[in-house]
Protein backbone atom coordinates (compact mmCIF):
# COMPACT_ATOMS: atom_id res chain seq x y z
CA UNK A 1 0.00 0.00 0.00
CA UNK A 2 1.15 3.52 -1.05
CA UNK A 3 0.32 6.96 0.66
CA UNK A 4 1.34 10.41 0.56
CA UNK A 5 1.26 12.61 3.41
CA UNK A 6 3.36 15.26 5.53
CA UNK A 7 6.06 14.55 7.77
CA UNK A 8 5.96 15.25 10.82
CA UNK A 9 8.94 15.78 13.76
CA UNK A 10 7.83 12.07 14.67
CA UNK A 11 9.52 11.01 10.91
CA UNK A 12 12.96 12.75 11.39
CA UNK A 13 15.01 9.95 11.71
CA UNK A 14 13.41 8.19 8.44
CA UNK A 15 13.38 11.98 6.62
CA UNK A 16 17.01 12.20 7.79
CA UNK A 17 17.94 8.32 6.40
CA UNK A 18 16.42 9.12 3.06
CA UNK A 19 17.56 12.73 2.74
CA UNK A 20 21.25 11.34 3.12
CA UNK A 21 20.67 8.15 0.92
CA UNK A 22 19.26 10.67 -1.72
CA UNK A 23 22.66 12.65 -1.84
CA UNK A 24 24.76 9.95 -1.65
CA UNK A 25 22.81 8.33 -4.46
CA UNK A 26 22.64 11.26 -6.37
CA UNK A 27 24.69 14.29 -5.29
CA UNK A 28 24.77 16.21 -8.51
CA UNK A 29 20.90 16.96 -7.48
CA UNK A 30 21.13 18.81 -4.04
CA UNK A 31 23.09 22.15 -3.67
CA UNK A 32 24.49 20.73 0.03
CA UNK A 33 27.32 18.74 -0.09
CA UNK A 34 26.84 15.46 2.07
CA UNK A 35 29.22 15.67 4.11
CA UNK A 36 27.53 19.31 4.97
CA UNK A 37 24.74 16.98 5.95
CA UNK A 38 26.35 14.51 7.85
CA UNK A 39 27.20 16.86 10.32
CA UNK A 40 23.20 18.50 11.03
CA UNK A 41 22.12 17.03 13.98
CA UNK A 42 18.76 15.26 14.30
CA UNK A 43 17.27 18.94 16.12
CA UNK A 44 18.45 20.23 12.77
CA UNK A 45 16.84 17.97 11.31
CA UNK A 46 13.73 18.38 13.20
CA UNK A 47 13.45 21.78 13.13
CA UNK A 48 13.47 21.62 8.84
CA UNK A 49 10.55 19.74 9.17
CA UNK A 50 8.64 22.23 11.65
CA UNK A 51 10.12 25.20 9.83
CA UNK A 52 9.25 23.65 5.81
CA UNK A 53 6.26 21.52 4.43
CA UNK A 54 7.72 18.17 3.74
CA UNK A 55 5.64 15.58 2.02
CA UNK A 56 6.70 11.70 2.35
CA UNK A 57 5.73 8.76 -0.25
CA UNK A 58 5.57 5.43 1.81
CA UNK A 59 5.65 1.95 0.42
CA UNK A 60 4.17 -0.59 3.10
CA UNK A 61 5.14 1.56 5.90
CA UNK A 62 8.25 2.69 4.74
CA UNK A 63 9.56 6.47 3.72
CA UNK A 64 10.53 5.88 0.11
CA UNK A 65 10.27 9.42 -1.28
CA UNK A 66 10.15 12.84 -0.27
CA UNK A 67 9.81 16.82 -1.55
CA UNK A 68 9.70 19.75 0.42
CA UNK A 69 7.95 23.23 -0.11
CA UNK A 70 9.07 26.42 1.37
CA UNK A 71 7.81 29.35 1.38
CA UNK A 72 10.58 32.69 0.73
CA UNK A 73 11.29 34.97 3.81
CA UNK A 74 11.61 38.27 2.50
CA UNK A 75 8.08 40.38 2.56
CA UNK A 76 8.69 41.23 -1.54
CA UNK A 77 9.10 37.56 -2.13
CA UNK A 78 6.68 35.61 0.00
CA UNK A 79 4.23 35.29 -2.96
CA UNK A 80 6.76 32.67 -4.17
CA UNK A 81 7.55 29.49 -2.64
CA UNK A 82 9.89 26.43 -3.36
CA UNK A 83 10.16 22.66 -4.18
CA UNK A 84 13.02 21.20 -2.47
CA UNK A 85 14.89 17.97 -1.84
CA UNK A 86 12.63 15.73 -4.48
CA UNK A 87 13.40 12.31 -4.38
CA UNK A 88 12.37 8.83 -4.89
CA UNK A 89 14.13 5.94 -3.79
CA UNK A 90 15.36 3.70 -7.02
CA UNK A 91 13.72 0.98 -5.60
CA UNK A 92 10.19 2.42 -5.40
CA UNK A 93 10.05 4.52 -9.12
CA UNK A 94 7.88 3.70 -11.76
CA UNK A 95 5.07 3.46 -8.88
CA UNK A 96 4.01 7.22 -10.11
CA UNK A 97 5.08 8.34 -6.20
CA UNK A 98 7.30 11.18 -7.77
CA UNK A 99 3.63 12.53 -9.78
CA UNK A 100 1.94 11.97 -6.61
CA UNK A 101 4.26 14.25 -4.38
CA UNK A 102 5.09 16.81 -6.51
CA UNK A 103 0.98 17.07 -7.10
CA UNK A 104 0.81 17.19 -2.96
CA UNK A 105 3.76 19.99 -2.92
CA UNK A 106 1.30 21.90 -5.34
CA UNK A 107 -2.14 21.80 -3.86
CA UNK A 108 -0.29 22.83 -0.51
CA UNK A 109 1.29 25.45 -2.38
CA UNK A 110 -1.57 27.07 -3.84
CA UNK A 111 -3.08 27.77 -0.42
CA UNK A 112 -0.08 29.77 0.78
CA UNK A 113 1.84 31.42 -2.34
CA UNK A 114 1.07 32.09 -5.86
CA UNK A 115 4.24 30.88 -7.74
CA UNK A 116 5.98 28.11 -7.35
CA UNK A 117 9.84 27.82 -8.85
CA UNK A 118 12.19 24.83 -8.57
CA UNK A 119 15.85 24.27 -9.53
CA UNK A 120 16.72 21.26 -11.35
CA UNK A 121 19.95 19.92 -13.28
CA UNK A 122 19.54 19.94 -16.38
CA UNK A 123 20.63 16.11 -17.40
CA UNK A 124 18.33 14.89 -15.13
CA UNK A 125 15.77 14.09 -17.99
CA UNK A 126 13.26 12.51 -15.67
CA UNK A 127 12.84 14.83 -13.48
CA UNK A 128 12.48 17.83 -15.73
CA UNK A 129 10.10 15.84 -17.79
CA UNK A 130 8.09 15.31 -14.60
CA UNK A 131 7.96 18.47 -13.36
CA UNK A 132 7.39 19.82 -17.48
CA UNK A 133 4.41 17.56 -17.24
CA UNK A 134 2.77 19.37 -14.12
CA UNK A 135 3.10 22.97 -16.20
CA UNK A 136 6.47 23.79 -14.89
CA UNK A 137 7.90 26.66 -17.20
CA UNK A 138 11.99 26.70 -17.46
CA UNK A 139 12.95 30.46 -17.83
CA UNK A 140 16.69 30.34 -17.62
CA UNK A 141 19.99 28.17 -17.39
CA UNK A 142 22.71 28.51 -14.92
CA UNK A 143 26.16 27.01 -16.27
CA UNK A 144 28.92 26.14 -13.79
CA UNK A 145 25.68 26.27 -10.92
CA UNK A 146 27.06 23.62 -8.66
CA UNK A 147 30.98 22.18 -8.68
CA UNK A 148 31.50 18.71 -7.95
CA UNK A 149 34.96 18.50 -8.28
CA UNK A 150 37.95 20.23 -9.60
CA UNK A 151 36.75 19.79 -13.39
CA UNK A 152 32.98 18.99 -13.07
CA UNK A 153 30.18 21.20 -12.58
CA UNK A 154 26.44 21.03 -13.04
CA UNK A 155 24.03 23.36 -15.24
CA UNK A 156 20.85 23.84 -13.65
CA UNK A 157 17.22 24.76 -14.63
CA UNK A 158 15.22 27.35 -13.19
CA UNK A 159 11.59 26.84 -13.43
CA UNK A 160 8.33 28.85 -12.26
CA UNK A 161 4.78 27.35 -12.16
CA UNK A 162 1.75 30.39 -11.99
CA UNK A 163 -0.84 29.17 -8.88
CA UNK A 164 -2.69 32.16 -9.87
CA UNK A 165 -4.13 32.98 -13.54
CA UNK A 166 -1.66 34.86 -15.29
CA UNK A 167 -2.54 37.49 -17.12
CA UNK A 168 -1.98 37.34 -21.41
Amino acid sequence: MTTIRRLTTADVAAFRALRIEAMTAEPESFGTDIAEERVKTIEASAATLGSTAVFGAFVDGELVGMAGFARMKPLREQHKGTVWSMYVRASARGLGLGGRLLRAVIEYARTEVEVLNLVVVSTNTAAVTLYERHGFRRWGLEPWALKLDADRYTTDGYYWLPLTPVEA
